[in-house]
């Protein structure tokens, strides 16, 4: 709270309180593209869950270590494959895989720690006019930071 004078017909009066309205994020959709990974996904510490797009389509996993979003395109359909994550404090955004059927891409991410992320995989066509998501989405799930 802050004090603030208030001038009454040119006389300064009594000094008021005013309450400082407190902090509050205001979070914007993220659209990321992902790089490609050749090498490098971890055996371990990878939460996978249930983010598939059943036989085709998007897979998508969570690196709680690293904050990293790692979606795999499961379908040599045109589409690209993509997640779509929200966090229980306010952020939102889409990770995209564009190199292709059968290649996994990671989005580097930095989250709050000791929140959840919510994810699903989905798929989008980036040549449609206008670019759109098509297809299905996969279950939500969700892993800690």
């Amino acid at each position: 709270m802050t004090t603030a004078a208030v001038i009454l017909g040119g006389v300064l009066s009594v000094a008021v309180p005013v309450a400082t309205p407190p902090a509050h994020a205001a979070y914007s959709f993220e659209w990321n593209e992902g790089v490609e990974v050749t090498t490098g996904f971890p055996d371990s510490g990878v939460h996978c869950g249930v983010a598939y797009t059943g036989t085709s389509g998007a897979g998508v996993c969570f690196q709680p270590s690293g904050d990293k979003i790692w979606v795999y395109d499961r379908g040599s359909d045109g589409a690209s494959a993509v997640a779509r994550w929200y966090t229980d404090y306010g952020r939102w955004g889409t990770c995209r895989n564009a190199h292709g059927y059968g290649t996994w891409a990671v989005c580097n991410k930095d989250f709050a720690e000791h929140h959840t992320i919510y994810f699903r995989a989905a798929q989008y066509d980036g040549s449609a006019e206008p670019p759109a998501y098509v297809g299905g989405e996969s279950a939500l799930d969700s892993s800690g930071t």
